[in-house]
């Protein structure tokens, strides 16, 4: 049930920013299809957990280095 509530949650996000693209389409004066919106929606989304991931990861590797340079464990 946990799974299916996390596939809904994407779901819904994915619905959200789609909807956001469309609007600012019509904001603008473009005129795009959902299609395109969904598309940018996809990109926006793939491109964000990306960063983030890579974020996380350069985080791990600075914490990592910091223990290392003091010889231990921060804990005592």
């Amino acid at each position: 049930m946990k799974l299916l509530r996390g596939r809904a949650a994407a779901l819904a996000g994915w619905a959200a920013v789609t909807l956001g693209w469309w609007l600012v389409g019509r904001l603008t004066g473009d005129r795009l299809s959902l299609l395109t919106c969904a598309i940018a929606a996809v990109f926006s989304i793939v491109t964000g957990e990306l960063a983030d991931r890579r974020r996380r990861r350069r985080a791990r590797n600075r914490a990592a280095k910091r223990r290392a340079s003091t010889g231990g464990s921060s804990t005592g």
